[in-house]
């Protein structure tokens, strides 16, 4: 076949077609890794199909005497349970620390990525074709799509949802328990400015209802043993006011 009639291919790259490219390069990006078998591509005739149904399929096959892929319960699942374990490990992180929510979000997409890599690394030696580490920002696609080439069940997909919702509850009680904190000092300023230096200091607040955004309903303890109603406002993230209703 010449230069002239060879079949030209194109193929799926972020959203892009890119091509036309003859078999030779297509071959080389294969074993560069940059085509994988779900890789869409396109011969010039008919709709795009993965690369693994068309006629670059002998390209994805075993050679001679390689063995097939592990059976997907003998890959090594370690790194995406460790990606599960991500979301609860960093909220504890951010408890323990103060990070505020940008930082520890950074260290989270920055943990997942790196699970991700070395989980795709570990299914390329068992033999398996992984999905593009691109996924990890996308942490439970890439479990969810890592399941369904295995064949397995995606358990580590419902692990990491239900771990991703159980560290956004602790960390929203997290964070209001540090504004109960905040609010005691504030609260005992305001009555003994009012009554006095011999007035009960607060003793502990207990936020009972966020009645808008940023806007608590809570109620304070004092040293005496009685209780007071009171506000609290969150204006940004260091902001806080406490108000006091005059008729108690």
């Amino acid at each position: 076949m010449t230069e002239a009639t060879e079949t030209k291919w194109y193929y799926a790259d972020g959203g892009k077609r890119v091509g036309p490219i003859p078999r030779t390069r297509v071959e080389e990006l294969i074993k560069a890794g940059k085509i994988d078998g779900s890789t869409s591509v396109w011969s010039g005739e008919g709709e795009w199909h993965p690369a693994k149904e068309t006629e670059l399929a002998p390209l994805f096959a075993p050679s001679e005497g390689e063995p097939p892929p592990l059976a997907g319960g003998d890959v090594d699942n370690r790194f995406v349970w460790l990606a599960v374990a991500v979301p609860l490990v960093g909220v504890i992180v951010e408890l323990a620390t103060g990070l505020g929510g940008g930082e520890a979000l950074g260290l989270y997409l920055i943990a997942n990525i790196v699970c991700c890599v070395l989980d795709e690394r570990r299914l390329k030696a068992a033999g398996h074709e992984a999905p593009s580490s691109g996924w990890a920002v996308l942490v439970p696609a890439y479990l969810w799509m890592r399941a369904g080439r295995l064949r397995q069940k995606p358990l580590y997909f419902w692990g990491w949802i239900a771990a991703f919702a159980l560290s956004v509850m602790v960390g929203m009680g997290g964070d209001l328990a540090v504004i109960e904190e905040s609010a005691v000092p504030l609260v005992t300023q305001i009555i003994q400015d009012e009554i006095g230096p011999d007035a009960p200091a607060c003793k502990a607040v207990e936020i009972l209802e966020e009645i808008s955004e940023g806007f608590y309903k809570a109620k304070a303890t004092l040293a005496n043993g009685n209780d007071i109603d009171i506000t609290i406002e969150l204006k940004g993230e260091d902001e806080l006011f406490v108000q006091i209703p005059l008729d108690q």
